[in-house]
C-alpha cells in the first residue's frame, strides 16, 4: 500500500525540473513576443509563431501567423505599451504547455488609437527541438 502511494509522488518529483525548464522557456518566449510587438520586430515575432498559428482576438476575429507578422512589419499594428500580469504556465507533458495571464496594452491599429485590458490564453508546442506558439485567444476585461 505504501508503495502504491509513494510511487506517484516519486514520479511527480522527477518531473518538476523538466516542468520548471519548460515554464522558463515559455515565459521567455512570452517576453520575447511582447518585445517583438513593442519594437515592431516582425522577424522575431515570426520565429515565435508556428506556421499553423491561429489567433482569436478580443474582437472575435481569427488571424493567422502571416496576418500577425504582416501587420507588425507594415506597422498596421503598433504597440506603445504592453504589460503582462498574473502569468501562469501549465505544462502538460514534455511537448505541450499553456500560458494564461492578463495584459494591459495601448497602441494603434490602422491608425486608430486603442487602450485595452485583456485576459489571454496561448498554447505552446515543442516541435523538432523548438517551442512555438501555435494558438492564442484573448478576451476583453470590462473596466
Amino acid at each position: 500500500m505504501l508503495t502504491t502511494f509513494l510511487f506517484p509522488l516519486v514520479i511527480l518529483a522527477a518531473q518538476t525540473p523538466a516542468q520548471d525548464s519548460i515554464t522558463h522557456v515559455v515565459l521567455t518566449l512570452e517576453a520575447q513576443r511582447r518585445a517583438a510587438h513593442l519594437n515592431g520586430n516582425a522577424d522575431q515575432l515570426a520565429s515565435i509563431l508556428a506556421d499553423d498559428f491561429v489567433d482569436v482576438g478580443a474582437n472575435g476575429g481569427r488571424r493567422t501567423k502571416q496576418q500577425n507578422v504582416d501587420d507588425t512589419r507594415t506597422h498596421v499594428m503598433r504597440w506603445t505599451t504592453l504589460v503582462a500580469r498574473n502569468e501562469r504556465v501549465q505544462v502538460f507533458d514534455s511537448t505541450a504547455a499553456v500560458v494564461t495571464g492578463e495584459q494591459e496594452g495601448a497602441g494603434t491599429y490602422n491608425g486608430q488609437a486603442f487602450v485595452r485590458k485583456t485576459r489571454y490564453l496561448r498554447v505552446y508546442l515543442e516541435r523538432g527541438g523548438r517551442w512555438h506558439n501555435v494558438a492564442a485567444h484573448s478576451t476583453l476585461i470590462a473596466p
